[in-house]
């Protein structure tokens, strides 16, 4: 099980494990028994983000009755991408205000190498699918969200939702997201993050 916390560190100060990570859950999230998890180690996990390309270490917790690890994800990550938060949400927003995706994999001058069309078009969908379920953590988050959910289009719903993630700033919506949820924005329904 995987969960976001809201990263104050840089992302360099993750790579040798110096940021700052959570104390551990004081309760097991698989068997619920309140005990407190602890440390570890560390599993390696490569991210591309705007001011950072490489591997950053993430904390592992172990409870000592069901033997099951919890995983402590800074906020810019996203549970099973690559790219980091603020990456495919301002690709998706630049494809989208500039009516282009060709625009943002490979004009937008803060991209990173490696990001192409077949990942923005990917991201585009999987947002649209995902729609209701957004909405739903929206709703939790703040009332002001709700009148979104009126919004009919997919296209422009998605535009309305990337401005307001880009105002809320998008590692701290990531971690609110995952935090009400408990799944990424991106992630399908039926998997947990």
């Amino acid at each position: 099980m995987q969960y976001l916390f809201l990263a104050a560190d840089p992302p360099q100060s993750y790579a040798d494990g110096s940021g700052k990570y959570p104390d551990a859950p004081s309760r097991c999230p698989h068997c619920h028994i309140p005990a407190m998890m602890k440390k570890h180690g560390f599993y390696k996990r490569y991210i591309i983000l705007i001011s950072y390309d490489g591997v950053i270490r993430i904390r592992r917790y172990i409870c000592d009755e069901c033997q099951r690890t919890v995983s402590m994800l800074p906020s810019f990550c996203v549970p099973r991408y690559q790219y980091g938060t603020e990456i495919i949400i301002t690709a998706l927003l630049t494809a989208i205000i500039k009516n282009s995706v060709t625009y943002a994999a490979t004009k937008w001058p803060e991209r990173p190498q490696t990001l192409t069309r077949r990942h923005i078009i990917q991201y585009r969908k999987r947002i649209m699918r995902n729609r209701g379920f957004i909405q739903l953590g929206l709703n939790l988050m703040s009332p002001e969200f709700i009148s979104l959910g009126k919004t009919a289009g997919d296209t422009e719903w998605t535009r309305k939702f990337l401005e307001a993630v880009a105002q809320i700033k998008p590692p701290q919506f990531n971690s609110l997201y995952h935090g009400l949820t408990r799944k990424s924005f991106m992630s399908l329904r039926n998997n947990v993050a």
